[in-house]
């Protein structure tokens, strides 16, 4: 197929999946809604908690805990929505027409990604804008702040892959996600530092990218730089993650197409 086909191909997917979206007003409100609510109630705990917390997090633990949950929040939105895309295609009874038209799966795949990016934009000015003129925390965001965020949301599109490969073959895999996110909640250092978990738990953090995402993006918000190992951390666990991502989506491709499991269920 001509390459200059794709990019009216994936305008035309951007344009459909912004429509579902819209269709559904009700969720598009709660979508928007939601993490108003969480920055919320998490900035307010970190009020309460502030007094215990100076020694342990510098900067003082409200600033910490909104840092992580608007951070965690856009690089979440990023790897849902790369897993669910199959998914949704799947649940609508469009996934084995797509997957026949004589272009790359990754079309529709990436068409989907980057409406989440924007939904993930939507969701940080929000998360900031509260944070800093409703609750007075100052998270010192740069430009290189932004663009280092960015380099963490494509650094888990690829492990997104993987569960949409997944979803392919075993449907249903919500408790996955749930694992997943709860997961990496507790051990990247979300909500508490990292070097407050148990001895074996600090060795699980330490393979998981979110845990450099993190760091980083703290950093950068304290002191202004972005340490380059967690750069280079990033670039790495992205081209890592998009290598194992799509050889997975590929293999279970070719397992669902073999058993028939690309129709409708």
């Amino acid at each position: 197929m001509d390459l200059k086909i794709y990019p009216k191909i994936i305008k035309a997917f951007l344009v459909r999946d912004w429509q579902r979206r819209w269709s559904y007003k009700l969720n598009f409100a709660a979508m928007l809604l939601y993490p108003i609510v969480w920055v919320s109630v998490f900035a307010l705990m970190g009020r309460f908690a502030e007094g215990n917390a100076e020694d342990l997090v510098p900067g003082g633990f409200a600033t910490y805990i909104v840092t992580g949950i608007i951070t965690w929040r856009f690089i979440r939105v990023g790897f849902f929505d790369a897993s669910w895309s199959i998914r949704w295609e799947q649940h609508i009874g469009t996934f084995k027409n797509i997957y026949m038209i004589p272009h790359h799966l990754l079309v529709p795949v990436t068409s989907t990604a980057l409406s989440g990016f924007t939904v993930s934009l939507l969701n940080f000015v929000e998360m900031w804008l509260v944070a800093e003129f409703v609750f007075g925390i100052s998270l010192n965001m740069t430009i290189y702040s932004f663009l280092f965020l960015v380099l963490a949301w494509m650094s888990i599109i690829g492990f997104g892959f993987i569960i949409a490969g997944l979803a392919v073959l075993y449907k249903e895999i919500q408790a996955v996600f749930t694992v997943i996110f709860f997961s990496f909640q507790f051990f990247c250092g979300v909500f508490f530092p990292v070097s407050e978990l148990p001895e074996a738990a600090q060795y699980v953090s330490r393979v998981i990218p979110v845990t450099y995402a993190l760091r980083g993006m703290r950093t950068s918000m304290e002191h202004g730089y972005i340490p380059r190992d967690d750069i280079l951390i990033m670039v790495i666990a992205g081209v890592i993650g998009m290598i194992l991502g799509l050889a997975t989506l590929h293999l279970c491709l070719m397992k669902a197409l073999k058993e028939g499991k690309l129709e409708r269920y």
